[in-house]
């Protein structure tokens, strides 16, 4: 019977110790995880005031691009004498360009970033033995 009781003490004082090691553990997972959000509560306290000082240097830009928009328009129809018509198509014009020259450069963008992609692939599978890969027309 003794052995019983010893072992049910030893058991117990056992299981205690275990409880504690149990707790231990979990306050320095807590400490750490509180660490771990203060730190990401100041960085994205860093990033709001980031994205405010944007927005306001996004709207000074649309306000210096208005003024500009305005001071071409009246130097085209006051000093060179266009007609409004003309300088109507002109604006439309240069428009349609802009438009497909920032749909040329997005579409460069994408080849490129999907280039990257290729070699960053290609040199994590490298291996003495591997066959250089066939090269692959570009799609256009």
């Amino acid at each position: 019977m003794k052995r019983q009781n010893g072992k049910k003490k030893t058991s117990a004082k056992s299981f205690d110790r275990t409880i504690y090691l149990i707790k231990e553990e979990l306050k320095k997972e807590d400490k750490t995880l509180h660490a771990g959000l203060e730190y990401i509560k100041k960085h994205l306290d860093k990033l709001w005031e980031h994205v405010a000082e944007t927005n306001e240097r996004l709207m000074d830009l649309e306000i210096q691009s208005n003024l500009m928009t305005r001071l071409v328009t009246t130097i085209c129809i006051e000093r060179l004498k266009m007609q409004t018509e003309v300088l109507t198509k002109l604006i439309r014009r240069i428009e349609k360009e802009a438009i497909e020259d920032s749909q040329i450069m997005h579409l460069e963008q994408l080849y490129s970033l999907e280039h990257d992609e290729e070699k960053q692939v290609k040199h994590k599978h490298k291996t003495k033995d591997a066959k250089p890969p066939e090269a692959e027309p570009p799609s256009i």
